[in-house]
């Protein structure tokens, strides 16, 4: 169990940091692959990641942070799959249009600060 923590901390880490040190081309890679694949088989990375975070929840110090995130990982991965009234659709045009490089940036630092407080709450 510890093992899937270490991994999802130290892979968040690395991903934020590409946000942050490569922001235009870390948003063009995410935004070709929106549209190359379709948001339907997509959904399954956050129901993955979801699963993932129930089952590591066991090997955190603060268990129910992880259970909670892990269904919210699964309810966004069912908001993917059924996207009623085109939310997803709109969120999906709003990060990649709207969002400045700024706040992209600002979701990088986020993502590593909660990446190193997950590490931290390893038992």
């Amino acid at each position: 169990m510890k093992i899937i923590v270490y991994l999802m901390g130290f892979g968040l880490i690395a991903l934020c940091t590409c946000m942050i040190l490569y922001t235009r081309e870390s948003v063009t890679w995410l935004k070709g692959l929106f549209s190359q694949y379709q948001p339907r088989h997509l959904a399954v990375l956050p129901a993955f990641f979801g699963l993932l975070f129930l089952i590591a929840a066991s090997a955190t110090a603060y268990p129910w942070v992880f259970r909670i995130l892990g269904l919210l990982a699964l309810g966004k991965a069912a908001l993917i799959f059924f996207n009623p009234q085109k939310i997803f659709s709109r969120m999906q045009d709003w990060y990649f249009e709207k969002v400045s490089d700024r706040t992209q940036r600002l979701f990088g630092i986020i993502g590593i600060i909660f990446a190193t407080a997950v590490l931290g709450w390893i038992k």
